[in-house]
């Protein structure tokens, strides 16, 4: 059996480097820690055999694809990709990286009695995984896919080693994760702490640290206080109108990326909710442009409906108008709804959004202006209740914005259990995910727009930032998508 080493670097000339974020949470195997919380700490230990270069943009929202593990690609067929691998890749324990490790890391997951849900759906497109040699393993896809090597950069297609995982089983993995990233495992404490070592060793470059920590302070007063103790170095998920207690340290700064879109989802198959007209008079009676000014100090964007201008012109649509906001007409589409005064709960987690609160508690002002019984309930666990719940009524979510396309961005989200009456919307989003002609992908994804804009099975708020303080001497900046990047590229300090 292979064992991990984690072993420390020993160079104390490099600072160690402690993250403040809201939680740690207890399993990082990354065909599961899917979460945006999950992210910062899984984007440090691991690789994916494409990567994606934020740094193309100024902003870091770029989606320029670069060789990851992978040195090499090309394509065989409509539906085959070969990959080459770099031949000088070793995981944390010493293991060598080869295809029957990249064989296993996708096997696991589409293996249909896995845990693996959300990675399996995403993924669901390739058919199988073959060993050419060691380090040469291809990928055939179910029909031609537009999107394959995207999915390959995602955080679910993070390479594991097969003996390790195999010896230590699902639970052993997420618990001690070993990857091929910058930095090793050392130690978790879930809802503590996280902590992680230097890979010397590590492909791209020796890091610049010598440590990494993530520290779990779900306050954000209490993180705040952490980062001017110099308890923490870094800080995440800062509201807006806490931006200027940071600048006023003296010791910090703030830095931010563009992320996700919020949104809010309706359970179409609770009885309240079934009447469209009410969902479409919920959605109008939304002031998103005083979401973003009164809750965001204006820094965060309304949408063109359902879409990213990331799709890029051959498939988003600036000519689609920003979300409408119109109270009158709201009103008038709640009378001649079925609505009857039934209660409305605005379920949301308290801190898993930043402002999740916060904007659940205004948009129920806003639905109790136009005569909706509507409060807000607080659970931690909201994502666990199912449609068959009768107190789920409405919950809050973002979108996946990575891949940066509409067969994610837009289907993968909205093909969720609540929207009871999807069947046209999924026949166009498998027309779209399975052809390589732009002009028809386009076609589609802007009809299913229409469709998701008629049915109304829930509504886009805004897509938000992400706000990080950061001491003054640190030389990083945050990538969209909520990876925390700490390679050596993207971390420096200054005397």
């Amino acid at each position: 059996m292979l064992l991990p080493t984690f072993a420390v670097a020993q160079d104390e000339t490099r600072p160690p480097l402690t993250v403040g974020v809201n939680t740690v949470q207890a399993n990082f195997d990354p065909g599961l820690a899917l979460g945006n919380v999950d992210f910062p700490i899984t984007y440090n230990v691991f690789d994916t055999l494409v990567a994606r270069d934020f740094s193309k943009s100024k902003d870091r929202t770029a989606y320029e694809l670069i060789p990851g593990l992978a040195q090499s690609w090309k394509r065989i067929d409509d539906r085959t990709m070969e990959f080459s691998l770099r031949p000088d890749v070793h995981f944390h324990n010493g293991q060598a990286l080869t295809s029957a490790d990249v064989k296993f890391t996708f096997d696991r997951i589409l293996d249909p009695a896995s845990d693996y849900v959300e990675a399996r759906n995403l993924l669901k497109v390739i058919e199988r995984v073959d060993v050419v040699d060691a380090l040469t393993v291809r990928i055939t896809t179910k029909q031609p896919s537009p999107v394959l090597l995207h999915l390959l950069a995602y955080n679910s297609s993070d390479i594991v080693p097969k003996a390790y995982f195999e010896s230590v089983g699902e639970a052993g993995f997420g618990q001690k994760p070993i990857g091929t990233g910058p930095f090793s495992f050392i130690k978790l404490q879930p809802d503590e702490s996280m902590e992680l070592a230097a890979n010397d060793s590590y492909f791209r470059g020796r890091p610049t640290i010598s440590a990494l920590t993530f520290k779990s302070i779900p306050e954000v007063s209490a993180r705040i206080t952490a980062l001017a103790n110099g308890e923490v170095d870094i800080i995440n998920s800062l509201p807006p109108d806490q931006l200027k207690a940071v600048e006023s340290l003296g010791c910090c700064e703030i830095r931010s990326v563009l992320m996700n879109h919020h949104f809010i989802q309706y359970n179409t198959y609770n009885p309240v909710m079934a009447d469209k007209k009410l969902r479409q008079a919920l959605n109008l009676a939304i002031d998103r442009q005083l979401l973003v000014k009164s809750l965001w100090d204006g820094k965060a964007t309304v949408p063109h409906s359902a879409q990213y201008e990331a799709w890029g012109p051959e498939l988003y649509d600036p000519n689609r108008p920003t979300l409408p906001f119109d109270a009158d007409r709201a009103r008038q589409l709640l009378k001649e709804s079925s609505y009857k005064g039934q209660p409305i709960y605005y379920i949301t987690h308290p801190v898993y959004y930043t402002n999740g609160v916060a904007v659940a508690e205004a948009v129920v002002e806003m639905w109790k202006a136009i005569g909706v019984n509507a409060s807000v309930r607080v659970d931690e666990g909201w994502t666990k209740l199912t449609k068959d719940d009768p107190a789920l009524t409405v919950r809050n979510s973002s979108d996946w914005v990575v891949p940066t396309d509409p067969a994610v961005t837009l289907y993968m989200t909205w093909t969720k259990d609540l929207w009871k009456d999807e069947a046209r919307f999924d026949e166009l989003a498998e027309q779209g995910e399975t052809t390589l002609d732009v002009k028809r992908r386009h076609d589609i994804y802007q009809k299913m727009i229409d469709i998701f804009e008629e049915e109304a099975p829930g509504t886009y708020l805004y897509r938000a930032p992400e706000f990080y303080g950061v001491k003054s001497n640190i030389q990083w900046l945050p990538n969209t998508d909520y990876t925390m990047d700490f390679r050596p590229d993207n971390i420096h300090f200054t005397k």
